[in-house]
């Protein structure tokens, strides 16, 4: 690596944090592995496969590129779409033998048509909107669309399922999701429309919820080991460590302003380590002079705004701090430690966001 930037993932916590997650279900709820966005920034095919190597067979991924990536990588399991897809592009999941989302007649008549053409039929999992605004046919208006969807003859309903936009902050909202997407399938089961798989639960809907397990959950931040929420009850390990080294070294005397818009003045006499990350990089600007850093297990803060590809670091006269130094933003040394969560804090925004924009760019050094 000429420029000294890279990410760490360590495939046995990913191994353990399974583990873990499979205790807290038991053996009758089924799995599928939300690994969309490249799997949380982790890496799509790396993850994907160490989760196969460990009995993973039914993937969630965030668009049809990625489902054609883990088909190309050999990947033979099932392959879930979450998201809704536009009409145009319906020949490429009987292509790929891919499962998905439907969400409008439209394309599920698309669909079938396409899947009539080929003599097939195609595996499908219809989203119900029970409060999350978003994807699915409004659970008040879907029967119809429903029973529409069950006489179409080449679609096999596989799954049925909805998501939760306030597990986390709104237990009672939650269970009325709850409770409306099991008093649907209860309608449907009278009009002896089935399904093999019913699925709401994300992470944290996994941990709080027991109810909203039905036969298949869909965790995400849980397997890369970090929390949804602070306590969540589920002891995980993180994955991902984020790394680069000090490039330069200066000092800069009392009254010295760092980086962009001059927002860091120095109180006193100090030194200054430019390290090799930014903006461009995924590390958010929201973290100027707010965030801190461990170089030889020693926390430091920012100094200044977030450049496009350079942070600055006051590192206070620390001597023996040199270009070439190992510098964790996101990791652990010791007993001290930096992780998502805790940027997401500084940076006012969720640890989802933080792990997911860092750049593909950035080497993935895969350990465990």
């Amino acid at each position: 690596m000429i420029r000294p930037l890279w990410i760490e993932v360590d495939l046995k916590a990913l191994r353990n944090n399974l583990k873990a997650v499979r205790s807290f279900l038991g053996p009758k709820i089924k799995i599928i592995a939300t690994i969309k966005q490249s799997a949380y920034g982790h890496g799509l095919i790396p993850v994907a496969r160490e989760l196969s190597s460990q009995g993973i067979d039914f993937f969630g991924v965030g668009s049809v590129e990625e489902a054609m990536r883990l088909r190309d990588d050999g990947f033979t399991g099932s392959i879930l779409v979450l998201t809704s897809v536009l009409d145009d592009f319906a020949d490429h999941f009987l292509d790929y033998d891919i499962i998905p989302t439907v969400v409008d007649l439209k394309f599920a008549k698309k669909l079938d048509k396409e899947a009539g053409r080929r003599k097939r039929k195609i595996r499908v999992h219809v989203k119900i909107d029970t409060g999350m605004g978003r994807l699915g046919f409004y659970h008040k208006e879907a029967k119809g669309f429903i029973r529409e969807l069950s006489a179409l003859d080449n679609l096999i309903l596989e799954g049925i399922f909805t998501h939760f936009p306030v597990a986390d902050s709104d237990p009672e909202f939650t269970k009325y999701q709850i409770n409306t997407f099991n008093g649907f399938i209860s309608y449907l089961e009278g009009k002896r429309i089935t399904f093999k798989y019913q699925h709401c639960a994300n992470s944290i809907g996994i941990l709080k919820f027991p109810q909203a397990h039905f036969n298949m959950v869909r965790p995400g931040l849980i397997l890369y080991g970090i929390e949804p929420q602070p306590d969540s009850g589920l002891k995980t390990q993180p994955l991902l460590s984020l790394k680069s080294k000090v490039i330069f070294v200066k000092n800069i005397a009392k009254g010295m302003s760092v980086s962009y818009g001059r927002t860091y003045i120095a109180k006193r006499a100090s030194q200054i380590a430019t390290v090799a990350i930014g903006y461009a990089d995924g590390y958010p600007w929201a973290l100027s002079n707010r965030s801190k850093v461990i170089i030889k297990n020693n926390y430091f803060n920012l100094a200044g705004r977030v450049c496009m590809d350079h942070i600055m670091v006051d590192i206070r006269n620390k001597r023996g701090i040199c270009p070439g130094d190992e510098v964790i933003l996101i990791g652990k040394s010791g007993f001290k430690a930096i992780r998502a969560e805790d940027l997401a804090v500084m940076a006012q925004t969720i640890p989802y966001e933080i792990v997911s924009r860092l750049s593909l760019s950035i080497p993935r050094i895969y350990k465990g």
